[in-house]
Formats: structure tokens, sequence, C-alpha cells
């Protein structure tokens, strides 16, 4: 995995929306599966047990779910 340098210079980024439901969609099951990508990659990198991170993932898991349920 690539790392972004936190003192690079601000990139702007044009994104054109799609314009179909099955569209966004794409767009959006693409940008979940980035999205676990980096976190697994970030709980790979913690130092702490295999269990702990588990028990992390879980409550990530856990809470992503709570805020689903809440979306209209």
């Amino acid at each position: 995995m690539c790392g972004i340098a936190r003192k690079s210079a601000p990139i702007n980024v044009i994104v054109y929306y799609p314009k179909t439901e099955a569209g966004r969609r794409e767009l959006a099951n693409r940008v979940a599966g980035i999205h676990a990508d980096i976190v697994n990659h970030r709980l790979q990198d913690l130092n702490c047990s295999s269990e702990q991170k588990i028990q992390l993932l879980d409550a990530i898991i856990k809470t992503a779910k709570e805020k689903a349920g809440e979306q209209p």
C-alpha cells in the first residue's frame, strides 16, 4: 500500500458522479472496498495482540452497522 505524505500540497480532484442508480451503487461499493482495505492495513500495523485487533475490528463493524441503520 502506498502511503500519503502528510506534508504534501493539497490536490484538487474533480469527480463526476454517476448518473444512474447502478453507477452510484458501484461507486459506493468501490469506495467502501477501499475504505475497508485502509482500515485493515491500519489494524495490521498496530502494535497490539491479534485478539485486541479482532476486538477493535468487531467494534468498528458494530459502529458501522449502527450508523448504517441511522441513515434514511
